[in-house]
């Protein structure tokens, strides 16, 4: 009989024969069986060896004693390959699946940019590329980030001493100021504000490299107020202008510049509207800038307005005050105009029709008992202007100019001051319900 250790257990038989006495501890000692006929010469006493700890292994097994028998291993059981097959399957349609979900996901949070706004992309061509290029399609953070990167070496600070003049001219002393501005030319032609360098005594120009450069002023333009100022250096960081007749209203763009003092400054909004025409002063209007609500503030005065390629859309010049989101930029193609002008001929000269009007509406209809309900009235002609050479009298309506449906005066004065000193343009009014039109020739204004 096997004991719960593996060692055969004597039947009871045989154990009535030991003599306990003889036991000693750890061991056990059998005592020889009897003399029994039939069994041959009696078993010896046999003292086997205890198990010692230093030893660690057990006593030699009993003379007469079978081995113990080992416990019997379970059968092997067949593999089952519908099983195999059907774990794979599973790992592999968790992988498909993980993959496809993925691009589905992908695709709807790109295509779904009003519910996903961090997933918003743009595409970009950035300068020095064509448009037939490779698209480069970004997040619109990593778009503004690149725009800046290209456009900001080029973004300068304008220090300008000037003279301080009483109500009644005479000089009482010399004022500082600051301004922005952006090289357009690697041999040091730089664009700003007008009113920047207006009465300056002394210009710096400090690069955002920390470069200084002694500023001397090219040419302005109080009308757009544009200047051009020149440095000498070589190799300048420069900046590309852009087309502004290719942007649209909620387009995003980024403003550079030194905001008091504050150098490199960026602040990004979106185009507000378009062709907007700004009383600057009691003689002065800007035509044709572009409204955008990104922060402008005292010393981002000349600097630039970029798209997310980094070329500049607009130059930065006026807000409101007291009002919050409301700046004003010229238009990169004004701006680009006049300083072609001015390279070519030291001054700009701005075409006028001669007229000065208001744009149609209900009381001045009704006031007048006017036939047409949209155009710009015709209140008094210039004289000698080439609106009255070509024969446009006051209570005209303008309906139309080059076949392009004129509404407002604002469209009108825009649409003139894209035209050049000389060019012929052809008016269509409404004069008591009777449709004219007159080849109108453009003289410079002020003339």
């Amino acid at each position: 009989m096997i004991d719960e250790n593996g060692f055969i257990k004597p039947d009871a038989e045989e154990t009535e024969q030991l003599d306990i006495s003889t036991i000693a501890e750890g061991s056990v000692t059998p005592e020889a069986p009897p003399d029994v006929q039939g069994y041959g010469t009696p078993l010896p006493k046999t003292f086997p060896r205890t198990l010692s700890q230093s030893e660690g292994r057990f006593p030699p097994a009993v003379s007469a004693y079978d081995a113990p028998i080992p416990p019997s291993q379970p059968a092997a059981k067949p593999s089952n390959p519908g099983r195999v097959f059907l774990v794979w399957g599973l790992i592999i349609g968790l992988l498909l699946g993980s993959v496809l979900g993925g691009i589905l996901g992908n695709y709807v949070v790109m295509s779904n940019p009003g519910t996903f706004p961090w997933a918003r992309t743009v595409s970009t061509t950035y300068p020095g590329t064509t448009s037939s290029g490779i698209t480069i399609v970004t997040t619109e953070e990593q778009a503004v980030e690149n725009a800046v990167k290209i456009a900001s070496p080029a973004v300068v600070q304008i220090n300008i001493t000037s003279v301080s003049q009483n109500p009644f001219g005479f000089s009482y002393g010399q004022q500082e100021g600051l301004g922005s501005g952006f090289i357009i030319t690697s041999d040091g032609y730089v664009l700003t504000n007008n009113h920047v360098v207006e009465n300056a005594t002394k210009i710096t120009v400090v690069l955002k490299d920390g470069r200084e450069f002694r500023g001397q002023v090219v040419g302005t333009d109080a009308t757009s107020d544009v200047a051009v100022v020149k440095i000498s250096g070589t190799n300048l960081p420069t900046v590309e202008l852009g087309d502004s007749s290719t942007l649209s209203v909620g387009q995003k763009v980024i403003a550079i510049g030194n905001p008091y003092g504050l150098s490199q400054t960026v602040t990004t909004g979106v185009i507000s509207a378009l062709e907007r025409n700004v009383q600057a002063s009691q003689t002065e209007t800007l035509v044709g800038v572009v409204q955008t609500d990104a922060a402008i503030n005292p010393g981002n005065s000349g600097g630039p307005l970029v798209d997310l390629s980094g070329r500049v859309v607009g130059m930065n010049t006026m807000i409101y005050q007291n009002a919050q989101g409301l700046g004003f930029s010229v238009s990169v193609n004004t701006v680009r105009k006049v300083y072609d002008a001015i390279i070519k001929n030291g001054k700009v000269t701005w075409p006028a029709l001669g007229i000065q009007g208001a744009t149609l509406t209900t009381s001045i209809v009704d006031q007048y008992n006017l036939k047409a309900s949209q155009g710009v009235y015709v209140v008094q002609i210039t004289s000698g202007s080439g609106a009255e050479v070509a024969g446009l009298k006051a209570g005209d309506v303008i309906t139309a100019i080059d076949d392009k449906p004129m509404t407002t005066i604002d469209g009108v004065l825009g649409y003139i001051r894209s035209k050049n000193v000389g060019d012929t343009v052809q008016v269509v009014v409404d004069r008591s319900g009777s449709t004219k039109t007159f080849a109108v020739t453009l003289k410079a204004l002020g003339q």
